[in-house]
């Protein structure tokens, strides 16, 4: 998708790479971003609804355990309304400690929610996990066609 343009010193002596994004691949880039936008809000959106259902509507849920389950995943609403690149980056080192937590849970019972929490946990760390490269990319591609678009003179107007 990106090619080196050229490379040049940078302060440390390594030489560095510019990176290309042309339109063709700003289009394929936009797909992307989109495919991983929707995985990570399905993920993240799941898991809430199964944290929600497994701990208010069993006759073994727990409040608390409710709440110390979603209240990590609550704090980054406002975030992935922003989409920063770093929100998503967040959510990454979230859905890791959600990961450790399950893991030793589902080889020890087996149970079908245990599962299904495993599988949401690892779509939403790599669906963000690349969302958050994407981003960056396509915010790196909008930042040099907006500087190298050509200035606008309204003097003679």
């Amino acid at each position: 998708m990106t090619q080196p343009e050229h490379a040049h010193e940078t302060d440390s002596g390594k030489r560095k790479k510019d990176i290309v994004i042309t339109d063709a691949d700003a289009i394929i880039l936009q797909k992307k971003l989109r495919i991983g936008r929707l995985l990570t809000l399905g993920c993240y959106s799941g898991l809430l609804l199964l944290f929600t259902a497994l701990n208010l509507f069993r006759e073994s849920g727990n409040i608390k355990l409710w709440l110390v389950q979603i209240i990590p995943l609550l704090v980054f609403i406002p975030a992935l309304r922003n989409e920063t690149h770093r929100s998503y980056s967040w959510l990454c080192f979230v859905a890791l400690m959600y990961f450790l937590v399950i893991i030793p849970l589902l080889m020890t019972r087996w149970l079908w929610s245990d599962w299904l929490i495993t599988i949401l946990v690892t779509v939403l760390f790599i669906a963000a996990m690349m969302t958050s490269r994407w981003l960056q990319y396509w915010n790196y591609y909008l930042y040099t066609k907006q500087s190298h678009s050509p200035a606008v003179d309204d003097s003679n107007q």
